[in-house]
C-alpha cells in the first residue's frame, strides 16, 4: 500500500506495540487490512495521512486501528458500510472504481478469525478498529 500512498503524496504511519501478535490466518488478515487500507488511501486527500496502530487492548485481544484524513463516514452510513455492494457515494465510487465489496470482505475475513471490525467516530476522517484474539505461546 505504500506505493499507492506515495503516488498520491500520502503518508502511511505504522505505530504501536510490536509484541502484539494475533492468532489467525495470515492471508485472511492480510485481505482485511489491504481492503481497509485501500479505502483509507482512496478517500484521503493527496497530501493526507493514514495511520495504522496496534495495541494489546485486553489480556487476550489485540486491536488494530486504521485511521485516515479523508472526509469520514457520516453516522447514517456507519451501520451499512459492511453490507455487500453498499457504496456511500455511487457517483464518486463509479469514477474511482470499486464494487462495494471491500469492507464486506474485510468484515468476513476478521469474523472468520473470531474477531470484529467496527467503524468508530473520529474527529477527522474515518477510523476502523479491528479486534482479534491474541496469540499466546
Amino acid at each position: 500500500m505504500e506505493v499507492l500512498a506515495e503516488e498520491r503524496g500520502q503518508q502511511i504511519v505504522v505505530a504501536g506495540d510490536a509484541s502484539a501478535t494475533v492468532k489467525g490466518d495470515r492471508l485472511l488478515l492480510r485481505q482485511a487490512l489491504v481492503n481497509v487500507l485501500h479505502n483509507a488511501t482512496k478517500y484521503s486527500p493527496g497530501d493526507g495521512k493514514v495511520t495504522v496502530s496496534t495495541a494489546v487492548s485486553r489480556p487476550d485481544w489485540v486491536s488494530i486501528t486504521i485511521s485516515d484524513s479523508g472526509p469520514g463516514i457520516a453516522p447514517e452510513h456507519r451501520d451499512k458500510i459492511f453490507r455487500r455492494f453498499y457504496r456511500i457515494d455511487e457517483a464518486r465510487t463509479r469514477e474511482e472504481g470499486g464494487s462495494g465489496l471491500g469492507l464486506a470482505i474485510a468484515q468476513w475475513s476478521v469474523q472468520a478469525q473470531g474477531g470484529q471490525i467496527v467503524v468508530q467516530e473520529g474527529t477527522e476522517g474515518a477510523m476502523f478498529a479491528i479486534t482479534l484474539p491474541a496469540f499466546r505461546p
